[in-house]
């Protein structure tokens, strides 16, 4: 629960200030691909980790000039839906967003903030063979739906041209606790569109 208040404490705060009026005439979307716990997951049977996913991204946030170069991003994306475990899981990631800027010079924006990531899960059940050293173990799908939340802290770097911009960004998790820190990272192209 207290990652959730934390979270919304955090969005809150500048949306309801009357001192800094969201500007809705700045409206960034965002396109990419999502990679989820680099370097954590096991990915074939050699005992490769992931490095890159290809998750397709979708989003849209506001840009809300702030004084002295910085500003205010708050986000929100979708990694779309994936199949994993022969397409008997179904997983779909919700990235509550809120960073502030930094523009030190025109074509570079520095970023860093905090997310809520909602996680669900939907299991169709099932099982499966997989190979377990010199055996096979028998491996069992989850047949329910199941959502969580997480809260990160997030750094991103950001190259802008004109309208557009392209940029990583860093999700951390348990970002205190070292036995349980996780990094996921998006790769974005996004196009700010003035109304």
């Amino acid at each position: 629960m207290k990652k959730l208040n934390f979270s919304l404490l955090f969005l809150s705060t500048f949306l309801i200030s009357k001192s800094h009026a969201v500007d809705l005439k700045k409206i960034k979307l965002n396109f990419g691909s999502h990679t989820e716990f680099y370097n954590a997951s096991q990915i074939n049977t050699s005992g490769d980790k992931n490095r890159f996913d290809l998750i397709p991204t979708i989003g849209a946030g506001i840009s809300h000039d702030l004084p002295s170069n910085f500003k205010f991003l708050p986000e929100i994306n979708w990694a779309l839906p994936i199949n994993q475990g022969s397409s008997q899981i179904i997983k779909n990631v919700f990235m509550l967003r809120a960073d502030f800027g930094y523009t030190p010079i025109d074509w570079l924006n520095l970023r860093a903030g905090s997310s809520l990531m909602i996680q669900n899960q939907h299991g169709r059940g099932g099982k499966t063979q997989i190979e377990n050293g010199n055996t096979v173990s028998t491996f069992y799908y989850p047949d329910e739906n199941h959502s969580s939340f997480n809260n990160t802290f997030d750094l991103g770097v950001e190259f802008i041209k004109e309208k557009w911009s392209a940029r990583i960004q860093t999700y951390t998790y348990s970002l205190f606790k070292e036995e349980r820190r996780e990094m996921s990272y998006t790769l974005f192209v996004s196009y700010l569109w003035e109304r």
